[in-house]
Formats: C-alpha cells, structure tokens, sequence
C-alpha cells in the first residue's frame, strides 16, 4: 500500500513538472505527421482510383528546426492499371484512356519548437491564399468549375473544387485545423468519364485521419 501511494504521488509530482515546464501561454499539442502518403499503402492509393499500382516520389521542402515554424512536404503520386508509365507521354496517354490518376499532395504541419508560434500566426493568410488561388483557377478560370464540400474526416473543416479540361477531370481538396497548424492540399487528375469525386473520398479518408 505504501509503495502505491509513493507511485500515485510520483505521477502526479510529474503532471505539475510538466504543466510548470509548459507554462500557461504554451501551444496546445500539435499533430506531427506530415508524411501523407506514408500514412496509406501504394495499394490503398491505386485501389481508391480503381486502379493496381502507383509510382510517388516524396519531396521535404522544409524540414524540423527551420524559422519558418512548419514542416512541409509534398508526395507527387502516379496510379496505373496495365504496363508501368515510364515517359510523360505515357502517363498523359493513360489519364486520357482511364487507366490512369494523377495525385499531387502537400502537406503544413506546425514544427514542435518555439518558431512554431511563426506559423501559427501565419496560417490563416495562407489558407486564405489557397482558397483564393482554387478559386481563381477552378471556379472562375479556365476550368469553369465549381466549389463543394467534401467530408472533414478528422480536419476542422474542408472545401473541394472541381472543374475540367478538355478529356480530364481535375479536382482539388483543402483539408484543416486552425488550432494545431494543420493544412493539407490534394489536387487528383483522371479522365472526366472517371469518378473522380468519389476516389477522392476514397483516398482521403485514410489519409486526412492520418494527418490530423
């Protein structure tokens, strides 16, 4: 009884060092994982465009520690049916005939040191910009589109935009969380015969609770 009310007491002592440590103004907890395409299979990404297989190539374009307060990294993803694309032709050629899917994904995850405070301050104006630009480019632009709402998962909120070009469909989705720092951008390409709100449904809704 002596030795579990000496353990109590130590996990408590440890609560108050670490809400002392904290201190009142401190950040809430932030998400970490800014790896989108890490948190699904290459499978799981090809399955959601009905198609077999996928090619990604994963770039980190700001890493821990930088001032800037985010993590940012980007997945550019291929999925295919059929023999591997292996030339920009090819893939174009697939997109047009159905056996094919472009998926570009970025995602801005708060950093976990005190430039964190950076981003946090400038997160709504980027989102703002992000809307802004979709809208430009879907709604009133050449792919005269239009915007929806696609579900939040485990996001603050989201907005979609969809619009075609020529024998494509393109579609774009803004996943976030103000709170934390959390934003997430998709944009997908298939042919417009294709489902292609639907597929990404699909896709996200592994990769958005993965995320946030």
């Amino acid at each position: 009884m002596e030795k579990r009310g000496r353990n109590i007491a130590m996990t408590i002592s440890g609560a108050l060092v670490s809400l002392l440590v904290a201190g009142p103004g401190a950040a809430p907890a932030l998400a970490t994982n800014s790896d989108a395409c890490g948190v699904v299979t290459q499978h799981t990404m090809a399955k959601a465009f009905e198609l077999t297989n996928t090619i990604e190539h994963k770039t980190v374009l700001r890493g821990p520690g930088n001032p800037a307060g985010v993590i940012q990294e980007r997945c550019d993803a291929f999925a295919y049916k059929g023999p591997k694309p292996t030339t920009s032709a090819k893939r174009r050629a697939a997109l047009r005939a159905g056996t094919g899917a472009e998926i570009k994904i970025e995602t801005w995850v708060a950093d976990s040191g005190p430039s964190a405070q950076v981003w946090l301050s400038n997160f709504p104006e980027k989102l703002a910009a992000l809307k802004s630009q979709s809208r430009a480019q879907f709604v009133e632009g050449p792919l005269n589109g239009l915007t929806y709402k696609p579900p939040r998962f485990a996001a603050e909120a989201a907005i979609g935009y969809q619009g075609r070009s020529g024998a494509l469909g393109k579609i774009r989705g803004i996943w976030w969380d103000r709170s934390a720092g959390t934003l997430l951008v998709v944009n997908a390409t298939e042919a417009k015969s294709k489902p292609l709100r639907a597929s990404l449904r699909s896709l996200m809704a592994g990769i958005v609770p993965g995320v946030f």
